[in-house]
Formats: structure tokens, sequence, C-alpha cells
């Protein structure tokens, strides 16, 4: 039996899709920031964890970071973002924060 061998077409199709869904993922890597520095603000005001407070609002800044570097990314390459995610990290990020301010705004570095 002869086994069937990808074409070259085939195969660069293959590696575009796999580089596109890398791409589409990426887009939500603020999300996982987000989650964690909620998580780490709640602990650190229910275990009265001054240290836990500062942590969770750089790891928030964080988030931020990752998605600017998307986005500074998607410009370089000159390719559109995958809106969806990146909106859902957006609002993900803007409600931690809020969250986080209302909780534990006196430990931001900012403050």
């Amino acid at each position: 039996m002869e086994q069937n061998q990808p074409s070259p077409e085939h195969a660069a199709q293959e590696k575009r899709s796999t580089t596109e869904t890398f791409y589409e993922a990426v887009w939500g890597s603020p999300i996982p920031f987000a989650v964690l520095a909620v998580l780490v603000c709640i602990k650190a005001d229910n275990g009265d964890w001054s240290f836990g407070k500062g942590v969770a609002w750089w790891i928030y800044l964080g988030g931020w970071v990752s998605l600017v570097l998307m986005g500074v990314w998607a410009v370089a390459r000159r390719r559109k973002p995958k809106w969806s995610t990146a909106v859902a990290a957006v609002v993900l990020l803007v409600a931690a924060g809020g969250f986080q301010l209302a909780l534990n705004g006196s430990a931001a570095p900012w403050h």
C-alpha cells in the first residue's frame, strides 16, 4: 500500500491554520491574568495578607501588558485581532480592575 504524502500546498495550509489558531488563542492571554488577580485579591482580602494585595495588582497589570504586546504584534504584522477574544479580555480586565479597586484600592501600585 502506498502512503499519501501531503502536497506542499496542503502542508502550508496546515501550518497556516496552526499559526492562525495560535494567533487567535493568544488574544485571550490576559484572561488568566485577570482571573488569577481576582483570586489573589480575594485571598489577600480575606486573610489580611497585605503582600498579596500588591501581588494581585501586579498580576492584573501583567494582563494589560500582555494585551498591549498582542496589539503591537498585530500592528507590526498588519493583522486584525481576534475581536471577540480581545473584547472579552478587555471587559474581563476592566471588571477585575474594578473589583480590585473596590476591595484593595489602597494597595494599587500608583497609590
